[in-house]
């Protein structure tokens, strides 16, 4: 193939002016759509409030200087308002960032890519080709690939949690709901940051299956960490020392002071309280031997009130304290699986709008399209 230099076009010069013009006639339907729906939701408000007595008004409109979406950016588009006694607002923070994923979660719902172009057909007011569809998911797909086989420079990432958030298959003809898994492992770089490395779909939380996840990182370079911190299944806890034997274990705080706080009695409400709050005092120590002072007085404190409990706690101490071995300012990122718990909250609330995904397979790309997405946004 000639380059361009001699006057004719390569094979990726086409695609990418292709791949433009489809990205530029998304955006101008996705617009329209938008604003229009906007302007009919006004409209109903209007009459449903003037229909319970409310006086209410139009308010002229606020323009969104720019929505990013996995299409690019959409500018200058312009949202209605209505007045009454204050303003009434038609667009709620979170579903501003809802757009971005429009055509793209409809086909990971389960709608085939005829009815993905029927779908932009009747709502959006313009046409798409099947074959542009299925371009623009794979191109996306090929980037999650890309992301999840790309290199891991060494020494990146000093600590792993891992943990795994559990699904619930689609039913089908002759054979009901399953459960499923998703296994993640989240990389924490010096100083606290965070990236999502790679994730399994699987049945369960099996050593095997985890192992199947750390072997894959160790194989994209990331050959050592000091520490792996989970909440505590022995699945992971094999997986690691096969993997990665030179790395620590840190049992999840959170996840032990619940089972340890199931041991208690029934106390009131100010020695729960209490109970609570020498607990996670401990773990605001400068240094390893200052929890384990700290540790002593809170065991002989409550040794009487819950005898199982500090026994569980003593005979467990050693698997939380290795977090204090890094340095203090982010070393709060390492003694919780709240890396991974907070972006399972965000990842269930978008699967929320699926009807469930059908398989192992279709979990890991419903993920990636989630992290695709999400990243996007904040470019």
């Amino acid at each position: 193939m000639t380059s361009s230099l001699n006057g004719t076009l390569t094979l990726p010069q086409v695609v990418g002016q292709a791949w433009e013009q489809v990205q530029q006639q998304v955006r101008e339907m996705l617009k329209r759509s938008i604003e229009g729906l906007l302007q009919a939701q006004r409209d109903q408000q209007r009459a449903e409030r003037r229909r319970c007595g409310q006086k209410v008004y139009r308010w002229g409109y606020t323009v969104r200087k720019c929505w990013q979406t996995l299409w690019g950016q959409i500018e200058q588009v312009r949202v209605p308002r209505l007045r009454g006694q204050a303003e009434i607002a038609l667009l709620e923070r979170y579903q501003r960032h809802a757009l971005d994923e429009v055509l793209f979660a409809l086909t990971v719902g389960g709608l085939s890519q005829r009815k993905v172009v029927g779908w932009v057909r009747r709502f959006l007011g313009g046409t798409l080709s099947p074959a542009a569809i299925g371009a623009v998911l794979e191109q996306a797909q090929q980037q999650v690939e890309q992301r999840r086989s790309e290199p891991i420079p060494p020494r990146r990432y000093r600590a792993l949690v891992v943990d795994g958030i559990y699904l619930r298959y689609r039913r089908c003809l002759g054979r009901p709901a399953r459960k499923g898994v998703l296994l993640v492992a989240v990389g924490v770089r010096e100083g606290g940051g965070f990236e999502v490395l790679d994730w399994r779909g699987a049945a369960a939380e099996s050593t095997a299956e985890y192992e199947a996840l750390l072997t894959r990182l160790w194989q994209r370079g990331l050959e050592a960490v000091e520490l792996i911190v989970s909440d505590g299944a022995e699945a992971i806890v094999s997986a690691a020392q096969t993997v990665y034997p030179a790395a620590r274990h840190q049992l999840c705080l959170a996840h032990w002071f619940r089972n340890l706080e199931a041991l208690t009695p029934r106390f009131p409400w100010g020695q729960r309280r209490k109970f609570r709050r020498e607990f996670w005092w401990i773990w605001e120590a400068e240094n390893e031997p200052q929890a384990r002072h700290w540790a002593r007085r809170f065991c002989a404190r409550w040794r009487w009130a819950a005898p199982e409990m500090v026994e569980k706690f003593q005979a467990e101490l050693e698997r939380v304290l290795a977090f204090f071995a890094f340095p203090a300012p982010w070393r709060h990122r390492l003694r919780t699986t709240n890396l991974g718990e907070g972006w399972f909250k965000h990842l269930r609330r978008y699967l929320s709008r699926f009807p469930g995904c059908r398989d192992a397979d279709h979990s890991e790309q419903v993920l990636g399209c989630f992290l695709l997405a999400a990243e996007q946004m904040h470019r």
